[in-house]
């Protein structure tokens, strides 16, 4: 039972790095100095690979449990 419950946690942490990503990357996009751009580089992209990773850990178990993989 506890397998079903993470990846719907998995997912919103997922979802929630991936806004603060997007947030970062408008912000150098409108307004870019350079403190801001080296907080999207040091960051931002880092937050990017941790939400992708997590939306590929859950989307793996998701399969397992459904015994598609």
């Amino acid at each position: 039972m506890r397998g079903r419950l993470m990846p719907p946690r998995v997912l919103r942490i997922a979802i929630v790095l991936a806004i603060v990503f997007d947030v970062l990357a408008l912000l150098v996009m409108v307004h870019a100095t350079p403190i801001i751009f080296t907080l999207f580089m040091f960051i931002g992209q880092p937050l990017f690979v941790v939400a992708f990773v997590l939306l590929l850990a859950a989307v793996l178990a998701d399969l397992k449990t459904k015994e598609l993989l």
